[in-house]
């Protein structure tokens, strides 16, 4: 006489041998490697302002820079009606810097926007300014 197995019991042998064969598998297969993105870098703000916001045609102002990274590399840049103009420097130990723009015929009344972007390694800072030439 043959052994007969209660329906009942059926399934639990059969989820159980399931499980240790996809438990096995998984050891031989070693560990499972899912692609991760690559971590962002992080943007910060920095601040800025300008030493002068309506200096006259032909003069001199300066953009003083400040909350950016200590020893970060700084790029300004102007963006005038017709050209823009990059300055570069490095902050101080305390994130600061001022960097010298000369005014040259810049269109009187017309808004110059300066944007300011400092890095140090994977992180960015970002902030803004502008200013509006006056008649010489």
């Amino acid at each position: 006489m043959s052994s007969i197995i209660p329906a009942r019991f059926v399934p639990a042998r059969i989820g159980s041998k399931l499980l240790a064969l996809f438990l096995a598998f998984g050891l031989l297969a070693g560990p499972i490697v899912l692609d991760a993105p690559p971590a962002e870098a992080a943007t910060k703000k920095c601040a800025v302002k300008m030493s002068n916001s309506k200096p006259r045609q032909y003069s001199n102002t300066w953009v003083q820079v400040s909350k950016a990274g200590s020893k970060s590399k700084i790029t300004t840049t102007a963006h005038y009606k017709t050209t823009k103009t990059k300055k570069y420097a490095t902050a101080s130990k305390k994130g600061k810097a001022s960097l010298k723009y000369y005014i040259s015929g810049a269109t009187p009344g017309k808004k110059v926007s300066v944007t300011v972007v400092a890095k140090k390694g994977k992180t960015t800072w970002k902030c803004s300014t502008s200013f509006k030439p006056k008649k010489k």
